[in-house]
């Protein structure tokens, strides 16, 4: 039997057994989703202008959010205890919960919400309209990211958590906002603290108070996840849970080396489906997202082989930030001024965690290894991450593109692109956007801006004169 659905699973790379498997869970879910037939059409429309489906690693990502999404919205249903984290947070205590107990489902709703409802439907602004009627009204710089959990929550979308993790000190939003669902709904929150303090230049070394204290605060989540859901993380858990996400982090490590060919050969439009699967999700996408990485790499491999590009070979090689979670035409509109995005922030190698002479416990692990990766270091170690990234790869120009409504990304949105044109000699833009919410910041809003710059750098390679600091060719 032929559903209303089943033609776009099938562009997201779902096979008619498994549509026929799942059908009364699928049913379930786009019900409680409000997704109706008219929705399929305009989701195959969407999906196939803005992803590359000839390519059936991508089919396979589109499938395993989905996969997450049907899974996130009948987890109470199907007798999971559910605990949500936030982004941009510390993953690996939600990881390491998920791995400790099948019977937990652990995930970040807001990020899955994005790629589906965002990416994959486009209909994510219901959602926004009712966090913003419930709590945090539109036109006060609130997070975009937090009012799509409000929403959901409200329209009955997503189950309520029977906990959650969140960092009160990098994404201070998120603790703010977990207060005000904590009142409306009542589940336990336990709050991450921490200090992004540092004296200007410490970067790459760091205080050892602050791995202790960092690392404390993050092994009191197993410590209060034990003690409110009974779910015990050990070491031999946290092993588990590395194990399963190491060879996925592998292969985008591969991917992310592959889109550096002349001419790039995949959009980060698609790059970024795999990269943040890891942000959003713990259980079958990662596993599924697996096969899907893997899959997108050999495919990937063999365009950079026969010298297929989705750019003409020598455009601009640009560094972003990294990619829109909602919405995909942002970084298409961006390569079709015809610049080459090679590398994101986030897509770029992390440098490796040092041996420590001394035995750290599981928290304190996780937190050297954020210090290291300087995002959760302070402004200077991020700062230095990007021009440490810049140096090593061979990028012709930047874009910063920073969440307006983000403290920690909209701080640096003007020292950073100052300190990399001085380190560096390469231009540099700032570009205020917002990843999750596209109605302001749409790809035909920021379409001027970036085609200017795409200009400029199309004329440093044509001249091969230098750009100074003020964007003006000397």
């Amino acid at each position: 039997m032929t559903e209303y659905y089943d033609e776009l699973l099938k562009v997201c790379g779902f096979e008619s057994d498994e549509i026929d498997r799942e059908r009364s869970r699928i049913q379930k879910a786009f019900k409680i989703l409000n997704l109706q037939s008219e929705d399929m059409k305009n989701a195959e429309d969407w999906v196939t202008k803005n992803h590359d489906i000839s390519l059936l690693g991508v089919k396979k990502l589109l499938r395993g959010w989905l996969r997450e999404l049907i899974k996130l919205v009948l987890a109470k249903e199907e007798g999971k205890k559910v605990v949500y984290y936030g982004f941009p947070t510390i993953t690996g205590p939600g990881m390491a919960i998920a791995a400790a107990s099948e019977e937990v489902y652990s995930a970040c709703p807001d990020v899955i919400l994005c790629h589906t409802m965002g990416q994959i439907f486009n209909k994510l602004n219901p959602i926004l309209e009712a966090g913003e009627a419930n709590g945090l009204p539109a036109g006060h710089s609130l997070c975009t990211l937090q009012t799509i959990r409000v929403g959901a929550l409200a329209e009955q979308i997503i189950p309520v958590p029977d906990l959650v993790l969140t960092s009160s000190y990098y994404c201070d939003a998120g603790s703010l906002t977990d207060k005000l669902l904590h009142f409306r709904y009542g589940h336990p929150a336990i709050y991450v603290d921490g200090s992004m303090d540092s004296s200007w230049g410490e970067y790459p070394a760091y205080s050892q108070d602050r791995i202790t204290f960092l690392g404390a605060q993050l092994n009191k989540i197993f410590d209060k996840t034990e003690e409110i859901l009974g779910v015990k993380v050990t070491r031999q858990v946290w092993d588990k849970a590395l194990s399963i996400s190491r060879e996925l982090y592998k292969g985008l490590g591969q991917l992310a080396r592959l889109t550096l060919a002349d001419p790039i050969p995949v959009s980060q439009a698609d790059v970024e489906l795999a990269v943040n699967l890891s942000a959003g999700c713990t259980g079958k996408a990662i596993t599924d997202g697996f096969d899907a990485v893997s899959t997108l790499v050999q495919e990937v491999r063999e365009r950079v082989d026969k010298g297929i590009g989705i750019i003409d070979k020598g455009a601009p090689r640009v560094m972003f930030f990294t990619s829109p979670f909602s919405d995909a035409s942002i970084t298409r509109m961006i390569e079709n001024t015809g610049l080459a995005l090679a590398v994101t922030f986030v897509s770029a190698p992390t440098p490796k965690r040092k041996h420590n002479a001394r035995q750290l416990t599981i928290g304190e692990e996780v937190a050297e290894r954020e210090m290291i990766y300087g995002v959760y270091h302070s402004n200077y170690g991020f700062i230095k991450r990007w021009i440490a990234i810049i140096k090593e790869l061979n990028i012709d120009g930047v874009i910063y593109g920073y969440q307006f409504n983000c403290r920690p990304l909209s701080q640096p949105s003007h020292l950073l692109p100052k300190v990399i044109e001085e380190e560096t000699g390469l231009p540099c833009m700032s570009l205020e956007m917002d990843y999750y919410d596209s109605r302001i910041y749409s790809a035909e809003a920021l379409k001027t801006k970036v085609e200017t710059f795409a200009e400029m750098l199309r004329a440093k390679k044509a001249s091969g004169k230098k750009i100074a600091a003020d964007n003006k060719i000397v």
